[in-house]
């Protein structure tokens, strides 16, 4: 009879730990002025932990990319971003996993989950008690994707969208080297949800987002310190339907910008690569010599007159991922 009594009692104190649990808010949010892939990660995230059974809500600061305002408006989607984040709620990072750049209403403390598909920071590595997800492939939003997929989970047409759009946009629609296998597989999987996603309508978000000369800076403004590397070193990536046309028309523009970001923050090495997402290659406009030469070095291309064109799709990410490796700390 004892050991009834006490399997009893076990039973009520693991139930009421899971209500607590399920009561408690569950906050998913990424980077400040988020990009397709984590907005879409966050929605859909919302989505899956609401279908399991949490109290769940996105939250994000800054405005979005403009990408994200085009996928929004090709598909008729809204989002509601909430106003406040509770000091008792748990916030869950997608497509980051460290504290920089993260949205001011955060406290270090609240962070409980991490879904990302970035190397490690140093802070993460340092946390105990954070469930962490961390692939190194194209895009968070297929990590989103396959818990639904795994779990069989129904999905709404509106995170499939969003999800879809976010892995193509990262993976520059599954051409460039870091698109895995998985990539590819969630991609086709969530085409298959919605009837909704076409390559027509994707091809014409491609084409909309090459129309970015309005905001520039806004779009090459990225990373200014790295973590990993000793060197203070940016590079900002523009996705274009014709890189060609676009330096002959603007160019100087881009150098502009990149002299005012390099002055404005103190970078030594600034440069931006410029992906033709229709033809598919790749011109990186370097700021100066010494950029040129670090660049040069790392990937061996060529620079003419502070550019350098390779025949291929060339993401900031792998030549990020082979710089940190020559300037590591």
């Amino acid at each position: 009879m004892e050991k009834l009594l006490n399997k009893v009692r076990k039973n009520k104190k693991y139930l009421l730990r899971k209500a607590l649990v399920l009561n408690m808010r569950k906050i998913v949010t990424s980077y400040i002025k988020p990009d397709i892939d984590g907005i879409s990660s966050m929605y859909a995230y919302t989505e899956y932990l609401r279908k399991k059974g949490f109290e769940a809500e996105y939250y994000y600061e800054g405005t979005a990319r403009k990408e994200v305002e085009i996928v929004l408006a090709t598909y008729n989607i809204n989002l509601k971003n909430i106003n406040k984040i509770k000091e008792d709620d748990e916030v869950i990072l997608v497509d980051t996993n460290g504290l920089k750049g993260l949205p001011n209403a955060i406290n270090e403390s609240q962070i409980k989950e991490v879904i990302d598909h970035h190397r490690k920071t140093n802070w993460l590595s340092k946390q105990k008690g954070v469930k962490v997800q961390i692939e190194l492939i194209g895009a968070a939003a297929t990590l989103i994707a396959e818990k639904f997929k795994n779990d069989k989970i129904n999905i709404s047409k509106e995170s499939a969208i969003l999800l879809y759009n976010g892995i193509i946009s990262n993976t520059m629609n599954l051409k460039i080297s870091m698109t895995s296998e998985k990539d590819k597989e969630m991609a086709k999987w969530l085409k298959k949800q919605c009837k909704e996603i076409t390559d027509k309508k994707t091809k014409e978000i491609f084409i909309k987002k090459s129309d970015i000369i309005d905001r520039l800076r806004e779009e090459m403004e990225v990373e200014f310190k790295d973590e990993f590397i000793t060197i203070s070193w940016s590079m900002g990536q523009l996705e274009i339907a014709d890189v060609e046309g676009f330096l002959e028309k603007y160019e100087k523009n881009i150098r502009a910008v990149l002299n005012i970001v390099k002055n404005e923050n103190n970078v030594e090495f600034i440069s931006v690569n410029c992906m033709d997402i229709i033809n598919g290659y790749t011109i990186i406009v370097a700021e100066n010599e010494p950029t040129a030469t670090v660049i040069s070095k790392a990937i061996n291309v060529k620079f003419e007159g502070l550019k350098a064109r390779i025949n291929k799709l060339v993401s900031r990410k792998e030549i990020v991922k082979v710089i940190r490796e020559i300037y590591k700390k």
